[in-house]
């Protein structure tokens, strides 16, 4: 099962309780392809998908709205993230590929992001303070 660690936590609570629930997503995810369940692994790929694409469009208002000056590309970023998953969804469709390390994988991909994309946000945050 994936949870974060606290060196992937932002310590922003709000942020990281959507991270929270989005592992959870993962871990049904995961779940569903240890049991087999190819169905049930394509459905759980596209809430994942659905619970990611809100949590960046609520990251991306926020962004805006504190004036972040990477914001762009950091949604460039979770755009990819996104087309990526739907490369998923369209490989399990049509059985190019075969639930297994999906999650794994996904996991990996929100890693980077929080550890890449967020932790910038919360860097540059913490610098305004200071300064």
């Amino acid at each position: 099962m994936f949870s974060l660690t606290d060196s992937m936590l932002t310590g922003v609570s709000a942020l990281d309780g959507e991270h929270e629930a989005l592992v959870a997503c993962l871990n049904r995810l995961a779940a569903a392809e240890a049991a087999g369940a190819a169905a049930e692994a394509r459905r759980e790929l596209r809430l994942f998908r659905d619970e990611l694409a809100h949590h960046f469009a609520s990251e991306e208002a926020e962004l805006a709205r504190i004036g972040f000056p990477g914001r762009l590309a950091h949604a460039d970023h979770h755009a990819e993230i996104l087309a990526g998953i739907e490369r998923m969804l369209d490989e399990l469709a049509t059985g190019t590929r075969l639930p297994g390390d999906i999650a794994l994988e996904c996991f990996g991909r929100l890693m980077r992001a929080v550890l890449l994309m967020d932790m910038q946000v919360v860097n540059w945050q913490a610098d305004r303070v200071l300064a």
